[in-house]
């Protein structure tokens, strides 16, 4: 993790003060975050994360926050946003947003069960079910609109080819008119806490959008329906089990869901390339997109019965 701010404990505590947070026993940075540094802050009163953006605006960071106290009031498991006494939802710090949750106790697992798997579904399908507010952009932040940064790029390198490439495949695949919902977008196994056997909460959500339903559903299985061979269509089918409980989903979303999860591994791909290339270049992590590269690769051969098969 790039710790952009840091800050000391008696910074971190002059701050959670503000949001009527007092007694801090402990104060630990976190793992995780590109574009923010978060501290875990243990206190009499309970465990909480103070995030510091670095690289969000004011607007953005309580756009996030806002939808946080949306999701959470409608009953969706996520992370609990702390609201200032006196103050706004998000502070500012040497002109940064900062932001405090409670924390979320529990383990991130890469190979979820399909009890869990199903959970996940079901908690999907309610989240899809509440509107989206009017503050979410209407576009996935590295989704198709966003390719023309790489391939209308002067980089020398195979991979501007081969994202125009599947940009064509997704014209070609994706249909024109589909349902659009209230999306998480980045739906991979570590932005899920776990505790045994039950699902304890969705995690950042600062992806989320207006955006195709089918997209999220693509994204559920490419980070969190995985084996070494590519997608395991056994979790992908205990997931949508679960997600189709209550849920029907219209017979061009079925039939393309398929593409959908090619887009989402697309879409990393461009991400990790465009990212460690491009916006903030780290040589060691110059073949990070490789991974989602070779994955939408392999789900574009897979033969359309194995998708069907998801709706048998």
């Amino acid at each position: 993790m790039a710790l952009y701010a840091r800050l000391d404990r008696a910074a971190v505590e002059c701050l959670v003060r503000r949001f009527g947070i007092d007694d801090v026993d402990a104060v630990s940075v976190l793992d995780g975050g590109n574009e923010n540094t978060s501290y875990c802050v243990e206190t009499s009163s309970g465990k909480y994360v103070l995030t510091l953006w670095d690289q969000k605006s004011l607007e953005q960071a309580t756009n996030l926050a806002s939808l946080l106290v949306y999701l959470t009031d409608r009953g969706i498991r996520t992370s609990e946003v702390v609201v200032p006494p006196k103050e706004p939802i998000v502070i500012l710090h040497d002109e940064k947003p900062v932001m405090l949750k409670r924390y979320v106790d529990g383990d991130v697992t890469a190979d979820l069960p399909g009890n869990l798997l199903g959970q996940l579904g079901e908690e999907m399908a309610r989240l899809h079910e509440i509107s989206a507010p009017s503050y979410l952009p209407d576009s996935f932040p590295y989704g198709r609109s966003y390719f023309h940064e790489v391939m209308n790029s002067n980089l020398d390198h195979a991979f501007v080819d081969w994202l125009t490439e599947k940009y064509c495949y997704l014209q070609k695949y994706i249909p024109q008119h589909l349902p659009t919902v209230l999306v998480h977008g980045d739906i991979f196994f570590d932005n899920l806490v776990v505790q045994g056997d039950q699902l304890m909460a969705i995690i950042d959500f600062e992806e989320a959008c207006h955006y195709y339903r089918n997209f999220d559903l693509g994204m559920v299985i490419v980070g969190a329906c995985r084996d070494r061979q590519g997608i395991s269509f056994e979790k992908a089918e205990r997931f949508m089990r679960g997600y189709r409980k209550d849920t029907t989903l219209e017979s061009i979303e079925r039939e393309s869901l398929q593409a959908f999860t090619v887009y989402a591994a697309v879409a990393t791909a461009f991400w990790r390339f465009r990212h460690y290339h491009m916006r903030r270049p780290e040589p060691q992590l110059y073949d990070k997109h490789v991974e989602m590269q070779d994955l939408a690769n392999t789900i574009s051969e897979y033969p359309d019965s194995r998708f069907a098969e998801l709706f048998g």
